[in-house]
């Protein structure tokens, strides 16, 4: 049973070799994308945050009818 297991497991379908493989991203990409979605997550968290805490409108500034 296990030598079956064992000789499923030998063939890795997923890992393309040779010319089917893609060059990975250089560092200074891998950098910049990383660093745009830390901003752009930051700026959603502060948009969330003033969303969620803001205080409604005072009844003194609304005209009287």
């Amino acid at each position: 049973m296990r030598a079956a297991l064992l000789l499923l497991a030998t063939t890795a379908w997923a890992d393309h070799g040779g010319p089917l493989r893609a060059e990975g991203l250089s560092p200074l990409t891998v950098g910049l994308l990383a660093g745009a979605l830390a901003l752009a997550a930051g700026v959603l968290i502060v948009v969330i945050v003033m969303l969620l805490t803001r205080k409604p409108p005072h009844e003194s500034a609304q005209k009287p009818e």
